[in-house]
């Protein structure tokens, strides 16, 4: 069975393949694809991911900083969100997007992944895994995606 790590990195690949796209063709509806899978990924992130791993006192402050991130992939995109795809600001913001989505990824797959496997067992990784996939499953269902 896929442990959370699998599922989370397949899903950074996707996110990061959906900006690339935004940045090309600069669209809002890309920008609303690549909205649609962040959201519940992040939320996923916050409520099963990171709650055992913030029990870990050597952990609490690589997770607090995660979740800094993850507050401003959020604001940006709101940013995105409430701006007008001719706007000259909105090519900028994607690029902010895209550098604050990489940087984050980077972060998580090279420190807070490892880490977690030390802390977390093969077990443990799994049950969260599909406890994400269902949280992930209902999030899709009762957030359709946006215009």
């Amino acid at each position: 069975m896929e442990t959370i790590y699998d599922i989370l990195k397949a899903e950074h690949k996707q996110v990061s393949d959906l900006i690339q796209q935004a940045m090309r063709d600069g669209s809002k509806e890309t920008f609303f694809k690549v909205k649609a899978k962040t959201d519940p990924h992040l939320l996923g992130e916050e409520k099963l991911f990171y709650p055992p791993l913030e029990q870990k006192g050597d952990l609490r402050e690589l997770v607090s900083h995660a979740y800094e991130e993850h507050n401003e992939i959020k604001s940006i995109s709101s940013e995105l969100e409430s701006m007008d795809a001719s706007s000259s600001n909105w090519t900028s913001k994607i690029k902010e997007l895209d550098e604050s989505v990489s940087h984050h990824v980077e972060e998580e797959e090279n420190k807070v992944f490892p880490a977690a496997q030390k802390a977390l067992s093969e077990d443990k990784a799994q049950q969260i895994a599909q406890q994400y996939l269902d949280f992930s499953k209902n999030f899709t269902q009762q957030h359709p995606s946006m215009p």
